[in-house]
Parts: structure tokens; C-alpha cells; sequence
């Protein structure tokens, strides 16, 4: 007997909870037999206007960012005793079990200092309008501050960096997602060697994924220092960065400084060019998208991760980088051939990615191949999605931009949204590929393979679209990278050994079926 489900909601005014919590509190919901669906958010626009789509009437809902707003399906006479379990649960979680922690949690950045004194770094994870006053006051103290936050306001970015400048001390971020230092990695990160590599990188997935492509190659890094994606704009002026680049360079035990990003401001890009020139030490840059650039003696420069994985390695082994770069563009020419021989319905690409720059590399490699590409954050002006959850022809949308993070958490942790995209992308007869992103490591999901795979065995077209996949981690990650990929290839995945293998196949598979 088929039972009437009803989508309703309630606001609870001025009840501000983390994303984390909110997340916990639905899966817990969704355990109880009648719920369908659950969905709890703080009151911001893009998540409204996320619920509108997913079908809850949000219209006229009189609520303010600072408001929380809770989402049930469920058979209406179910619905009032939900919402006071929900309530419940989030004054006195169930995952916590009532025990009280048995060691004291500082609150504050002074009682984290009481206990670590000597502490010389200020990680910082608040919602972005309060996160700029905490760095101010991290730095005030004299720590260096890694703002994994975002949504802050470019002014508020450029004051901070300055001051970080003026007193010796550096911002990285914000929207840092990924730091490493001496190895050990802050924020997302993949079990990685230690090694004479350094690193500068505007992104948390651009970092990762050279280190990944490093470590299986059998080199490490020592530090890798994020700067956040506006660091290189002209606004910025690079202040991050030129920061980084000089700390990498007084380091006796790196031998390569590695520069990762978008393409710079012309100016910016001028100033890295000749502080890595100067640095007395072999570099390599990788700003994704560029044309390419002729290489200099003590400076190689790319244009893709796995190419920039690959020239490093070749310089600490004493090898010809442009061999090696020519040999890695021979095998993208087998792929190529073999995506363009692919047999799939459908016409149309879609990316959809939890990983900002493994996006942007992904869009930048497709430009090569097809004629028009639209997006969330494209790169092609003109080219933007009216609406980001609904994806036109060739679309790529990456799920950890401001308009979905905000009040929830980052993709990366809770792929459930983007998993419940990719089915409904899959559904559309246009779609003829669909191209993702499964990152691993510290920080991540615990199984995000067996997430996108429920989806796939859920879909309802009877043929659905050509799957190709990249897995971003190593077998030390706590989610084992061989397992991940044993998931996506039994359920008919074609999984690919980098992101750029991956987009160049999925590209080429999709090569003149626009036009059909």
C-alpha cells in the first residue's frame, strides 16, 4: 500500500548550529521508518532555494541566515513527533552517547593557547562573517593563521594578508582547504611521503592532487602551503604567495618549489615568475589553462597537475623533464583514441565535482575538445548557468563553491548532495557522460565510492549515461584507494589513474554528439 508522503518544514528562530551537527541530526532522521527525506539548514538563500528544488515550498518563509530551518518527507501525521526528535537530537546528540569529554576542549583561542603555548599556527573553521575577526586575532598573537573558512569578503582577505605581511607571519587562505607542514597534513589531506618537495598552491584539490601523483611516483613533499583562490588576483597582489615562495626557498631540505594554481593577474604572474627565478632553487609552475610556456634552465613551466607531478619527479631524478613530459602526452593520445571509440546514448558532458580545482582542470581539458561549456564557475565568460542545479548541454558544476557551502558542509565530507545530482543528472536522456570526482584522505568521507555507486544502482533510465571516474588518494588513506576503486569498476565505472586521463577520456567520448 503506497502511502502519502507530505514535504513540510519549520523555522526555529535565531539557533545557530555547525554543519557537521546538522548533517548527523538528518542521517539520524533518516534512520526512522516513514522518512523519506530530511534536511536540516541554517535559513541562508542558496540553501532555500536548494530545498525550493528539492521540492519543499520555501516561498514566503519568513526566516534570516541566523535561522534554522528544518525539512522533513514524511506521511503527515508523522511529522509533529519528527520535529520533536529532531529537536531533541540536537540539544542531546545520540552519536555522543551523554559522556561528557574526559579532557578540557578550549572554546576560545586564549584557552587554546593556555594549553599549547608554544602553538605557532591558528587553524580557523567559522562561518565566514565571524572567521576574518578570529584571524585578526590569531595574527595579533603572533601565530601564522590557516583560514579554512570562507565566504570572506576580499577586503577583509587583503587587510589580514597585509598585516600577516608587515609582522613576518602568513595567511593562508581563505577557503584553505588543505596545509601541510612537515609533512603532516591540516585540513583535508592523503597519507603521503615526506620528501624534498615544497609547495604553493591557491587550492585545497590542486595540492592534493600533485602530492598524490608524487607519492605514486615515489616522491614526497615537505611542506605544501595553500593560499586561497583570490591570492593571485590583482586585488591581492600575490602577498600569500611571494610569502610561501620565500619560506620554501630558505628551507635547505627542499630541492623544488612547486607553484599550483589558476592563472595569475599578468602582474601577480610577473612577480612569481621572478621570485622563483631568483630563489636559487629548481621550480616548476602549474597554472592550469595557459598556453605553453618555453622552459628555462632552473624553471620548467606546465599546465596540468599530473604533468607538474610528472616534470618534478623527472628534476629530482636527474632527468630530461621534456622527455618526460612528451612520453605522459603520448599516453593522453591513447586515451583520447579510446574515449573517441567509446559507445554511449546521450549527447551531452556533465562534471560534477566535489573538488574545485580538479573542476577547473577538468573544464579546462574538455574546452579542447567541445565547443561550448557552461557552468557554476566557468571558465568562458558568458557561459554561467542561470541556475546552478540545473545544468544545460555541456555543464560542469563544482559543489564546493560558496553557493553550496554555505551553512553546509563541504562536499568532500557529505557527498550526499552532489550524489543525489549525479542520479538526477543520469536520469536525463541528453546526458551522455558523466564525469566525477572521488577524493579520499584525512578529512574525507569514509566510503564515498559506495555513495556515488547507490545513486548508479538507483537510476531509473534503463540505459544511462557512460560513468568515467578519477580517485584522488593512496592505499595509506583511511577509505584504502584500492577499495574505493574496486567499488566504482564493479558497479561499471571506468575509473582513470588522474584527473586529467579521466577528463581527456570523457571529453573525446563526448566529441560531436552535440550536434546530433
Amino acid at each position: 500500500m503506497e502511502v502519502d508522503l507530505l514535504k513540510r518544514l519549520e523555522v526555529v528562530k535565531g539557533e545557530y548550529y555547525d554543519s557537521v551537527t546538522l548533517m548527523l541530526v538528518a542521517k539520524e532522521l533518516k534512520k526512522i521508518e516513514g522518512v523519506a527525506e530530511a534536511t536540516l539548514n541554517m535559513a541562508t538563500e542558496a540553501n532555500l532555494h536548494i530545498m525550493k528544488t528539492a521540492g519543499f515550498e520555501v516561498d514566503g518563509v519568513n526566516a534570516s541566515p541566523d535561522d534554522l530551518i528544518i525539512g522533513i518527507d514524511c506521511p503527515g501525521e508523522l511529522f509533529d513527533g519528527l520535529m520533536e526528535t529532531a529537536r531533541s537530537y540536537l540539544s542531546s546528540p545520540p552519536w555522543k552517547g551523554g559522556e561528557e569529554p574526559s579532557e578540557y576542549t578550549p572554546r576560545t583561542l586564549e584557552g587554546a593557547l593556555s594549553v599549547l603555548p608554544e602553538a605557532d599556527i591558528a587553524l580557523i573553521s567559522l562561518p565566514g562573517r565571524y572567521a576574518a575577526a578570529e584571524a585578526m586575532k590569531a595574527l595579533e598573537r603572533g601565530l601564522n593563521v590557516m583560514l579554512y573558512s570562507d565566504n570572506v569578503s576580499l577586503e577583509e582577505e587583503i587587510e589580514l594578508k597585509r598585516y600577516a605581511s608587515r609582522n613576518g607571519l602568513i595567511v593562508m587562505g581563505p577557503d584553505c582547504g588543505t596545509v601541510v607542514i612537515n609533512g603532516e597534513g591540516l585540513g583535508f589531506s592523503n597519507a603521503c611521503p615526506v620528501g624534498p618537495v615544497g609547495i604553493v598552491s591557491a587550492s585545497g584539490t590542486g595540492l592534493q592532487e600533485v602530492m598524490v601523483q608524487l607519492a605514486r611516483r615515489g616522491a614526497g613533499v615537505k611542506h605544501g602551503l595553500g593560499t586561497g583562490g583570490r591570492d593571485v588576483k590583482s586585488a591581492v597582489g600575490g602577498i600569500s604567495s611571494l610569502i610561501a615562495i620565500e619560506a620554501l626557498a630558505n628551507d635547505p631540505e627542499i630541492s623544488v618549489v612547486v607553484v599550483i594554481g589558476k592563472p595569475p593577474s599578468t602582474e601577480v604572474r610577473e612577480k612569481l615568475v621572478q621570485t622563483l627565478r631568483s630563489c636559487g632553487k629548481q621550480s616548476v609552475t602549474c597554472f592550469m589553462g595557459e598556453s605553453p610556456r618555453k622552459d628555462e634552465p632552473q624553471l620548467k613551466y606546465t599546465t596540468g597537475l599530473e604533468e607538474c607531478a610528472t616534470v618534478v619527479v623527472a628534476l629530482l631524478d636527474g632527468k630530461d623533464a621534456g622527455k618526460a613530459r612528451e612520453d605522459l602526452m603520448n599516453e593522453y593520445l591513447k586515451i583520447e583514441a579510446l574515449g573517441r571509440k567509446s559507445e554511449t546514448s546521450g549527447r551531452f558532458l556533465r562534471g560534477l565535482f566535489t573538488g574545485g580545482t580538479l573542476c577547473y582542470e577538468a573544464e579546462s581539458i574538455a574546452r579542447r575538445y567541445l565547443e561550448s561549456i557552461y557552468g557554476n564557475n566557468p571558465l568562458k565568460i558568458g557561459m554561467k548557468l542561470p541556475d546552478s542545479l540545473k545544468p544545460i548541454q555541456n555543464s560542469f558544476i563544482d559543489y564546493g563553491e560558496d553557493e553550496f557551502t554555505q551553512g553546509k558542509l563541504h562536499p568532500m565530507i557529505d557527498p550526499s548532495f552532489r550524489t543525489g545530482q549525479l542520479k538526477m543528472q543520469s536520469e536525463d536522456p541528453s546526458v551522455a557522460v558523466v564525469l566525477f570526482d572521488v577524493v579520499l584522505g584525512y578529512g574525507s568521507a569514509p566510503d564515498p565510492s559506495s555513495e556515488v555507486v547507490g545513486a548508479i544502482k538507483g537510476l531509473e533510465r534503463k540505459r544511462g549515461p557512460l560513468y568515467v571516474a578519477y580517485v584522488c588518494g593512496t592505499s595509506g588513506d583511511p577509505q584504502c584507494l584500492e577499495r574505493q576503486i574496486a567499488i566504482l569498476k564493479e558497479a561499471g565505472v571506468r575509473v582513470f589513474e588522474s584527473n586529467a586521463r579521466a577528463s581527456i577520456f570523457a571529453a573525446a567520448a563526448t566529441v560531436g554528439r552535440e550536434r546530433r
